[in-house]
């Protein structure tokens, strides 16, 4: 695990986005393809603007790039706080990347439970065809994992205290909302396959986090009832954090 610490979101921006490159680039050399899960919230909206623009965006493989999202809320696509819908705004719309290597979660699917199901089975498709599957655990090896942390914890839409944290067989699952917890309905990768990948990247930003970020990296008792704790992969963690959320 590696954690780099930017005294202005800006910077740390700036630096996450050429590690995606360098991660991209490395991964079409070896293998011919990236394949990275895109995150929602507010952190990461600076890195996609500048995967957006010149002079980053002329670096990136996009020919050669699968995008997915981590996570989306149960929205339709073009609705603002959709994940795909940011991420398409700031970054995809903006690059020559082809459509067919765009994988939204297909949040227009019902109920929920089908929309989950059917992103699975397109995942399942994809990296089959790429020969990208862990046979022994039989999860999908992404490229990149890209994540943050909520202020109560969560990750992906993996939230404190909830049974899509234990899943351990499906690859992709739904969280519904309830009375006691203010969200909304959610589809999100799960655990195994976030530990699955060859590198995971943290952008965490947005002030109030400072205890619960340290809580998470030093492990504590306290810590391990955020999910972020339960990330552990196989490949290589980095943890982008803007100082100012102390």
């Amino acid at each position: 695990m590696e954690i780099k610490e930017f005294d202005e979101h800006s910077k740390l921006s700036q630096k996450a986005a050429e590690h995606i490159i360098s991660i991209a680039n490395e991964s079409v050399k070896a293998r011919g393809y990236f394949t990275m899960a895109l995150s929602g919230g507010n952190s990461p909206v600076q890195i996609y603007d500048r995967l957006g623009d010149p002079p980053l965006k002329n670096k990136m493989p996009w020919s050669r790039t699968l995008v997915f999202w981590g996570d989306d809320r149960y929205l339709l696509p073009g609705d603002r706080e959709s994940n795909y819908h940011i991420a398409y705004e700031a970054m995809i719309s903006k690059v020559n990347i082809p459509q067919a290597n765009i994988f939204r979660i297909p949040t227009e699917v019902s109920p929920i439970e089908m929309a989950a199901a059917l992103y699975e089975t397109i995942m399942r498709k994809v990296f089959v065809k790429l020969r990208s599957i862990d046979i022994e655990k039989k999860l999908p090896v992404f490229d990149l994992v890209i994540l943050g942390v909520g202020k109560d914890g969560h990750t992906a839409s993996l939230f404190p205290g909830h049974k899509a944290v234990n899943e351990k067989e499906r690859w992709v699952t739904f969280v519904k909302a309830h009375a006691r917890m203010t969200l909304r309905e959610r589809v999100t990768i799960t655990l195994p396959v976030i530990n699955a990948a060859r590198n995971i990247m943290f952008i965490i930003a947005g002030e109030g986090k400072g205890d619960m970020i340290k809580s998470i990296l030093t492990d504590s008792k306290h810590g391990k009832i955020y999910p972020a704790t339960m990330i552990k992969p196989d490949g290589q963690t980095v943890w982008f954090i803007d100082r100012n959320i102390y």
